[in-house]
């Protein structure tokens, strides 16, 4: 087994930061105002809800721009907070879309250093449709735990039972994905089946949550770094899930150097997106128990996890 990971044991809410989309954490009551307004107008809303900010929206509810509070008091500081904030509010918006998950969030919320992320409709649009911070992530992640722990009250017993007729089947029938590049729609689809899949089969939850998110890390670096690719999930003889991905490159020059943790050759677009903080191949090897890559500027790169199930080995 993977030395690391026998010191930093997968908690719950790891898992959930991947599985939890945006739209499910974010609220949908929008403070929002036009670009006609003046900086005083909108200081007077700050603090009556006590936010930090705004967006600027057009008719159709698209994005154009944001205010905060330092912007109104940098007005007040140079004597301009009367003016109409069309020629001074920051029309460089980062946004999320609401399809993503909230670990995509959380890691633009950090890098940028803001408080609150307006939501678009889809990675294509500008049109907002909520706003998310960290204390909706909160929020969400302490009701979805609550859920979790009621239902697991009630199915303890059942969940420990193994199905080795189950695990028998996807060893005659591997599971297969085909991913596409650039679909930041569906991202995380796969790790999402497979997780429900495996949870069927009485697995350890702790064993389920890796098998999760090295699914998800992997499916999104075909997502984010390819042009498209596959994905095959199955299990060996020896109890074993194997997790294979392969994309169609256009490859890892280095693939030493993309293992080191942080180390990114996301392009702008995808770190606006609130992808490509460099963790995607050096989480998959963490909570891999076998780890195996070949990259080739030629051919693409093929990606191969082990992940052993922790059961008696039963299948013939």
């Amino acid at each position: 087994m993977n030395a690391n990971y026998s010191k930093e044991k997968l908690t719950l809410v790891n898992e959930l930061i991947y599985e939890i989309k945006v739209k499910e954490a974010m609220s949908k009551k929008v403070i929002f105002f036009e670009e006609n307004v003046t900086f005083r107008e909108i200081q007077l809303k700050l603090k009556e809800k006590k936010i930090s900010g705004v967006p600027i929206l057009d008719d159709e509810r698209n994005i154009i721009g944001i205010v905060s509070i330092d912007d109104v008091i940098t007005a007040f500081d140079k004597g301009y907070v009367d003016n109409k904030i069309i020629d001074y509010m920051s029309r460089k918006v980062i946004t999320i879309p609401q399809n993503f998950s909230v670990v995509s969030a959380i890691h633009e919320l950090e890098r940028f250093g803001v408080g609150r992320l307006p939501v678009t409709e889809s990675s294509n649009s500008k049109k907002i449709v909520g706003i998310i911070t960290l204390s909706d992530i909160l929020n969400r992640l302490l009701v979805v735990v609550q859920s979790i722990a009621e239902k697991v009250e009630d199915k303890e017993i059942k969940n420990t039972q193994i199905s080795h007729d189950l695990i028998k089947s996807i060893v005659k029938n591997p599971l297969r994905f085909e991913v596409k590049g650039d679909d930041f729609d569906n991202a995380g689809r796969v790790a999402s089946i497979i997780k429900k899949y495996f949870q069927n089969l009485g697995i350890d939850r702790d064993i389920i949550r890796r098998i999760a998110i090295v699914c998800y890390e992997a499916e999104m670096n075909i997502c984010l770094h390819s042009l498209g690719g596959s994905m095959i999930i199955e299990v060996n003889n020896d109890n074993n899930v194997v997790i294979y991905a392969h994309d169609k490159g256009p490859g890892i020059p280095d693939v030493k150097l993309a293992l080191k943790p942080g180390f990114t050759t996301a392009t702008e677009k995808i770190r606006a997106l609130g992808f490509g903080a460099g963790m995607g191949l050096p989480n998959i090897r963490h909570y891999s128990d076998k780890f195996e890559i070949e990259s080739s500027l030629r051919t693409g790169t093929e990606l191969k996890a082990i992940i052993n199930l922790g059961v008696k080995n039963e299948i013939k």
